[in-house]
């Protein structure tokens, strides 16, 4: 009796002892990895070629849009667009291009202003609300651009990225020109229900196609609403996280940033390889802010829509291409077609913007 009674007893300290350890080493793999905290802000790889601050023509045409992963979003079912010719950046907005437009215009940004942003640092498993974080200041006090004036610019929010667009004769893209431009101006190819691209040069009036009012959204300033999607379940063979071809995370979220693209933060501008119309870093590195508000439901529209610059108001802007902090796992809309938002007074340490021109008639 005795015997049998140890025998249980043995059992049951075995069962506990192995939990013990399993918990152990759950805890130990899921723990951000605490040497993430040594990036600083630059750090990377030294291997970016030198970019011109020039633009790129878009030709105007009628192109097909949306999300086409399988399991994508319901916001972004395929459209059709038709869109006049345009310019826009060949590369995101740098911190040298920016501190120029601040020493001219003295602008002040919604960071500052406010006395601090969200953002996100090496080694935690969360973003934070820090003071005195701003686009001087990327990782808070104690963090410097001096060593990434040609990264994008970060910490800025839509009415910065406006601002600065409005100072350099330009203006933001709106969602359909970046979309068309990302896809280096070729449609989106939806399986099963695949759309004929027209490859006619689009032609007609100049109007821009409004989508109506904007369903009020309501958001909590406390919490971090950057531009964020799910799961990137579905591998294939643009994939940055697997095959490097774009500025993303690397690995699991928040445990471990391989870096085997050569950075953990932004990259500077050209350190990838440019899409077939020589933009750099649509996907990855940092979002962009476009013109257009947000609507769940601007996709959702049967006709050919020329120029459509989304709803007349709302609460949030669309920010597109996804980022550094992008990862399979958690946040990964690094595709053409994902359609991200954000108020538009939010600055984040992974958000930054480009600029587009219309055609000189």
């Amino acid at each position: 009796m005795h015997g049998s009674l140890w025998k249980v007893l043995l059992m049951f300290a075995g069962a506990a002892g192995a939990l013990s350890l399993t918990a152990l080493w759950l805890e130990r793999t899921e723990r951000p990895d605490s040497e993430a905290r040594h990036y600083n802000w630059g750090d990377g790889r030294a291997t970016a070629v030198a970019v011109p601050d020039d633009m790129v023509l878009v030709p105007g045409g009628e192109y097909v849009i949306g999300d086409e992963w399988p399991n994508a979003a319901e916001d972004a079912p395929p459209r059709r667009v038709k869109l006049d010719g345009f310019y826009v950046d060949r590369h995101e907005v740098t911190n040298r291009e920016f501190q120029l437009f601040v020493e001219e215009t003295g602008h002040v940004t919604s960071a500052e202003n406010e006395g601090g942003a969200w953002i996100y640092h090496g080694g935690e498993s969360n973003w934070t609300y820090i003071e005195g974080a701003n686009w001087r200041h990327p990782l808070g006090a104690g963090s410097f651009i001096e060593g990434a004036m040609e990264h994008p610019v970060v910490l800025v929010s839509w009415f910065d990225a406006n601002a600065y667009a409005r100072w350099a004769g330009k203006r933001l893209p709106t969602e359909a020109e970046w979309e068309v431009a990302a896809r280096g101006s070729k449609a989106a190819i939806f399986p099963k229900k695949s759309i004929p691209l027209a490859a006619t040069v689009a032609s007609g009036d100049n109007g821009h196609a409004h989508e109506g009012h904007a369903k009020n959204e309501q958001f909590d300033r406390h919490q971090p609403l950057h531009p964020s999607a799910g799961a990137h379940t579905e591998s294939g063979p643009t994939n940055p996280a697997e095959d490097g071809s774009a500025n993303v995370w690397q690995g699991l979220w928040p445990q471990r940033n391989e870096t085997k693209d050569g950075y953990f933060y932004t990259a500077p501008v050209g350190a990838f390889t440019p899409n077939p119309l020589g933009l750099y870093d649509m996907i990855g590195n940092v979002w962009e802010w476009t013109a257009d508000w947000y609507a769940s439901d601007t996709y959702r529209n049967s006709e050919v829509a020329h120029n459509p610059v989304g709803p007349v108001d709302g609460t949030a802007r669309v920010a597109r291409g996804g980022s550094w902090f992008c990862s399979t796992n958690y946040c990964g809309a690094y595709r053409p077609g994902f359609r991200g938002k954000s108020p538009p007074n939010s600055s984040f340490n992974n958000v930054g913007f480009r600029c587009a021109r219309d055609l000189e008639k």
